[in-house]
């Protein structure tokens, strides 16, 4: 059976219209972003339904429980990769439905430990299987090997992304040459 394609695709004239430009890269680059933000909203749709939490909520959870079912703010917000602020709103919203607990460091007073409390705890271990099930049912798509080359493949996107970051934001100065088709009102 053919799967149905569902890829983005630029138009015939693209390189025409972007000089400099490679229309395989941009057909790539679009396709992985969209296949990201289709993992993430049918995860989100799901955690909305059975928990009434967001993907990110459920990582600082699935974060702590990670970490031994303790941790410091700031050490959440390096496993979670979000803004200190995020992790504040986040930590605080956990702590109004009761998944975690605040408790000051007796060795430290400057340090709070963020905790699972015993609602937390059951809620994570009820939602992390439910999500390695979708990852494993997205993923069935794909042979034992291709996932280990998708592996592979994004992890050279991933280290290239780096590699760019450390470059000045900046756009290229190529000039676009606006098609006629483009032009039509």
């Amino acid at each position: 059976m053919t799967e149905p394609n569902h890829l983005l695709r630029v138009d015939d004239d693209f390189d025409i219209e972007y000089p400099g430009a490679d229309a395989t890269s941009a057909e790539c680059y679009v396709n992985v972003v969209r296949a990201a933000d289709q993992l993430l909203a049918e995860l989100a749709r799901r955690l909305r339904v059975e928990a009434g939490i967001s993907t990110t909520a459920m990582m600082v959870l699935a974060t702590i429980d990670g970490l031994g079912g303790r941790s410091t703010p700031a050490e959440i917000g390096r496993h979670v990769v979000v803004s200190s602020a995020a992790i504040t709103s986040l930590i605080d919203t956990s702590e109004r439905k009761g998944y975690v607990r605040r408790a000051p460091d007796p060795a430290d007073r400057r340090r709070t430990w963020v905790a699972l409390t015993p609602e937390g705890r059951t809620l994570i271990d009820r939602l992390l299987p439910g999500a390695h099930q979708v990852e494993t049912d997205v993923m069935s798509a794909l042979t034992s090997a291709e996932r280990l080359e998708l592996l592979r493949l994004l992890g050279k996107v991933q280290h290239s992304v780096l590699r760019v970051a450390q470059q000045p934001p900046r756009f290229a100065p190529a000039p676009r040459i606006r098609p006629a088709r483009l032009d039509r009102i």
